[in-house]
């Protein structure tokens, strides 16, 4: 399950607000920066704060793992260990791992418009990857329904807000 939508930042922002309206859910950068832990954002506002972005400052592409309680199953953060002759002296950067994450990556190359793509693994996909990932542990674990309904809503609505902008409305 999969869109990707050219959005502006209000756009956005609506995005973010409807992650946070869903339920309880945990939100963090997808892929650390080298060296450092993943941060973690407890409200839009301030997950909005750390998508802010200027050209020629900061990383153009923002990748965040999206994790709702509700959905049970089990995920975890995996320390990737990084050569640090070819890494500026870094020596690890942390991932986020799970089948039933969501995925919120939003892409600053075409300022002022943002690329803004929401993405999570199918129960089907993940039984299928289930043998590659065994870290992953067992795709049963999770409530699909619930993954399934929250990706679903996102996905609707970045849909809808993408349409938009093709129809000349804002």
């Amino acid at each position: 399950m999969r869109t990707s939508q050219q959005i502006t930042w209000d756009q956005l922002r609506a995005i973010v607000e409807a992650v946070y309206e869903q339920g309880p859910v945990v939100v963090r950068e997808a892929d650390s920066a080298v060296g450092c832990a993943t941060k973690q954002f407890a409200d839009a506002r301030d997950l909005l704060e750390g998508l802010k972005f200027e050209p020629g400052i900061g990383e153009e592409s923002r990748q965040y793992a999206l994790y709702y309680p509700e959905a049970k199953g089990y995920c975890y953060e995996e320390r990737i260990a990084l050569d640090p002759r070819r890494c500026k002296g870094a020596t690890f950067r942390i991932c986020q791992r799970g089948w039933g994450l969501i995925q919120l990556q939003c892409n600053f190359r075409k300022h002022p418009w943002i690329e803004c793509d929401i993405a999570a693994n199918s129960e089907e996909r993940a039984i299928a990857w289930s043998g590659t990932y065994p870290e992953c542990r067992s795709p049963a674990a999770w409530d699909w329904a619930v993954v399934n309904k929250k990706a679903g809503r996102l996905i609707r609505l970045l849909r809808r807000l993408g349409k938009e902008n093709s129809t000349g409305g804002d």
